[in-house]
């Protein structure tokens, strides 16, 4: 028997998974949005797996774990801060992720997905982690992979998806209406779309929620307070449904209280939660339509297409929003690199920068528990950083290097 049933999030109904032709599907009776429940009696972590976020897969929607196809993702360390202070911060860093991003966590369980019903092709919408991701680990699983962006999208930050074998498309618009039109299209002709927004690929989205197992292990109880840059808002919902797995498993009593960053010219989600909004209707209402270009074009949605769910999410656990601007962003991303030695890319910096703000408003205890998600690494944003923080050095002689050196000591 399976230990897990999809299921539709709206009406309960449970959804028949071998007649999916794609995943940006809806239930088959409401057309409400797909979700899993999980047998939760017995569960107990599989140590063949090693500390890769694997072990967890009683908790996932795989059948047979024995025919995974992984890169070894998870299993990223949590870091003391040095930068952060006024109480026990720790960085959770998924830099160390195969491709860097945090991302190879969604994407190894929608690639798995996608192989085990006969795909031969993985589609995103992505501008980086997410089309690394979906190249890296099709590759690894003999499929082919198509990232879709809207047109501009610098080549530095492509050629790595390229690199790995993506067929890249460049698509005039917004990124907001390219998902909407590739989740139509995908539904309509049976693609396998592995884009990490629910509506795209329900699968994806319960990779996240391994980022809430591990810090349960590596801290020995659930942390007081989780920040988490915001993008789609996927992962800050499927943390939340991590700790309630465990809340549920009775390895924690209570939920930490999460905290989305988002950035300041893109902080729909924070007026949405300050006013009080309830509906999706009530969120598209708000002016977004024409935002200034930004540094943190990871988190740089209008209209984040899991917004609801992550308002939801922040409301469940008593957390909020808060925005940083991209000048706030790359200063905690310098910091980060000087005081912490993580080279980080600057949407991580949004996070480290909305850690620090938490902080210093005297919200948190000291003797709480914060964490910080250092969602992705710097070194595949060194043209982003470089533009605004270009490279200083000094130029000497062999003759005058000692006085030099000596001078830097």
């Amino acid at each position: 028997m399976a230990h897990y049933q999809v299921i539709c999030l709206s009406c309960q109904a449970v959804q028949d998974e071998a007649a999916m032709t794609s995943p940006a599907v809806g239930c088959t009776r409401c057309g409400g949005p797909l979700g899993f429940h999980y047998d939760y009696q017995d569960v107990r972590w599989d140590g063949r797996f090693g500390r890769t976020m694997w072990r967890y897969w009683r908790l996932l929607p795989v059948p047979d774990p024995t025919q995974l196809v992984t890169l070894g993702e998870g299993g990223t360390p949590l870091l003391p801060s040095r930068m952060l202070t006024g109480a026990r911060v720790y960085l959770k860093d998924e830099t160390r992720n195969p491709t860097g991003s945090h991302k190879d966590r969604p994407l190894s369980v929608a690639i798995n997905h996608a192989r085990r019903m006969g795909a031969t092709a993985s589609f995103v919408v992505s501008t980086g982690s997410t089309g690394i991701s979906n190249a890296a680990l099709a590759a690894c699983a003999g499929l082919k992979s198509v990232v879709l962006m809207t047109q501009g999208t610098p080549a530095a930050r492509v050629y790595p998806m390229y690199a790995l074998g993506s067929q890249v498309v460049e698509v005039e618009g917004a990124i907001d209406d390219l998902i909407e039109q590739v989740i139509q299209l995908c539904r309509r002709h049976g693609l396998y779309l592995s884009s990490t927004s629910r509506a795209s690929n329900p699968y994806q989205a319960e990779g996240n929620k391994t980022i809430a197992y591990e810090l349960v292990e590596e801290l020995g109880r659930a942390p007081d307070w989780v920040v988490v840059p915001v993008g789609g808002g996927g992962t800050l919902a499927g943390l939340l449904r991590g700790f309630q797995d465990l809340q549920r498993l009775g390895h924690v009593e209570r939920l930490p209280r999460l905290v989305g960053v988002v950035p300041r010219d893109y902080n729909a989600l924070e007026v949405a939660f300050q006013r009080g909004l309830t509906r999706w209707e009530e969120v598209l209402a708000l002016p977004y339509h024409d935002c200034p270009p930004s540094i943190l074009v990871k988190l740089a949605h209008s209209y984040p297409p899991d917004g609801m769910e992550a308002l939801e999410a922040v409301r469940a656990c008593g957390g909020w929003f808060l925005s940083v601007t991209d000048e706030e962003a790359l200063a905690a991303q310098e910091a980060c690199g000087r005081q912490e030695g993580l080279y980080v890319e600057p949407s991580t910096g949004a996070a480290l920068a909305g850690a620090a703000r938490l902080l210093q408003g005297g919200e948190v205890r000291p003797e709480e528990t914060v964490v910080v998600l250092v969602s992705g690494s710097g070194f595949r944003e060194n043209f982003v950083t470089m533009e605004r923080r270009p490279l200083e050095k000094r130029t000497t002689t062999v003759q005058k290097l000692e006085t030099v050196l000596l001078a830097m000591a």
